[in-house]
């Protein structure tokens, strides 16, 4: 149960830290940008719930 919430709001983190530096490097808004962004925070999400469940 741990590793869902923080999973979850790493997720969230890590969506909107990865969508600034898209904007500060001037990707154009667009549906591959959201795929990638939704993919790349996906993946950190799960990696820190794999994590999460590693240490306890």
């Amino acid at each position: 149960m741990t590793s869902l919430i923080v999973s979850t709001v790493f997720f969230f983190i890590a969506s909107f830290l990865i969508g600034r530096w898209a904007d500060s490097m001037d990707f154009p808004k667009g549906m591959v940008r959201s795929a990638s962004v939704f993919v790349l925070a996906l993946t950190v999400s799960y990696a820190v719930a794999a994590l999460v469940d590693w240490l306890s």
